[in-house]
């Protein structure tokens, strides 16, 4: 009789390991998963949040270069109504001052040519090749600010 309860106990202890090892083991299962999900629910939301970040600083960025190419607009536009008001001037000329007017004109044109080609490139750009495309947008106005002045200097000289 010692024997079956010895035995008993044993299938006892056995049985009753095997079940809380199989607790055990769904229990970590549990675990796990629940870590998991809150792992990419962490993610998913470190995610919305940079997306929205990449959003916001994309707006802002769309609002700057906007407003830079309206600045660069008006400065052709101001460059734009002098050379109208010159190139009339340059108009009445003659003789020598005249080949000089239409010179300082062609290459004003020249100029402005440039100018509107370069603020053109803008309107696709972004990111570094906005940049850049700023800067020649840039150099190339003051060229026709200055091709101005010229036509300008030219006209004074006429007198």
């Amino acid at each position: 009789m010692r024997i079956d309860i010895r035995a008993g106990l044993v299938a006892l202890a056995l049985v009753t390991g095997t079940v809380a090892c199989g607790n055990k083991a769904e229990e970590a299962k549990k675990e796990a998963e629940t870590k998991a999900a809150e792992a990419a629910k962490a993610a998913k939301e470190a995610e919305t949040k940079a997306a929205a970040a990449k959003k916001d600083a994309d707006e802002k960025a769309a609002k700057a270069n906007a407003e830079a190419k309206a600045k660069l607009q008006k400065d052709i536009d101001a460059a734009d109504r002098k050379a109208t008001y010159l190139k009339e001037k340059a108009g009445k000329t003659t003789g020598a001052a005249k080949k000089n007017a239409d010179a300082a004109v062609t290459e004003l044109d020249t100029r402005h040519a440039a100018a509107k080609a370069s603020l053109a490139k803008l309107d696709g750009a972004t990111g570094a090749a906005w940049d850049a495309a700023k800067v020649a947008a840039e150099s190339d106005i003051a060229a026709l600010t200055k091709a101005v002045e010229s036509l300008e200097t030219t006209l004074k000289a006429a007198k």
